[in-house]
Order: C-alpha cells, then sequence, then structure tokens
C-alpha cells in the first residue's frame, strides 16, 4: 500500500512543478513581449522570442510511433 501513495505522491509533485514551471514560463515571455513593445530587444532576441511563443511540435511521438 506505501508503493501506491508514494507513486501517487510523485505524480502529483510532478505535477504541481509541471504548473509551476509553466506559469514561470509565462511570466518570462509576458515580460520580454514587454520588452519587445518598447523596443529594447534586437532582432535575435525578438525571433527567439516568436519561437518560445510556437507551440513545440511532437516529433519525438512520431518517432517512437516509426519505430514500432
Amino acid at each position: 500500500m506505501m508503493a501506491i501513495d508514494d507513486l501517487l505522491d510523485r505524480g502529483r509533485d510532478l505535477r504541481r512543478r509541471r504548473d509551476e514551471s509553466a506559469d514561470e514560463l509565462a511570466a518570462v515571455i509576458r515580460a520580454l513581449e514587454g520588452l519587445a513593445g518598447v523596443r529594447m530587444l534586437d532582432q535575435t532576441q525578438r525571433r527567439e522570442l516568436a519561437r518560445l511563443k510556437t507551440p513545440a511540435t511532437r516529433k519525438r511521438a512520431s518517432r517512437r510511433r516509426a519505430r514500432r
């Protein structure tokens, strides 16, 4: 029974950490957008900001399916 509780706790901790990380990343992106709005980012920084804002692709999942 302890092992099941440990696994459930570990899953909750991972979700909580993921949510905290997502919140921190969103705050950083908002701050960078503010800097871009007042033209304080150079071209490379603006390009990286645009890359951060685009949704991630699922390349790894497709590779796993191809191996099967």
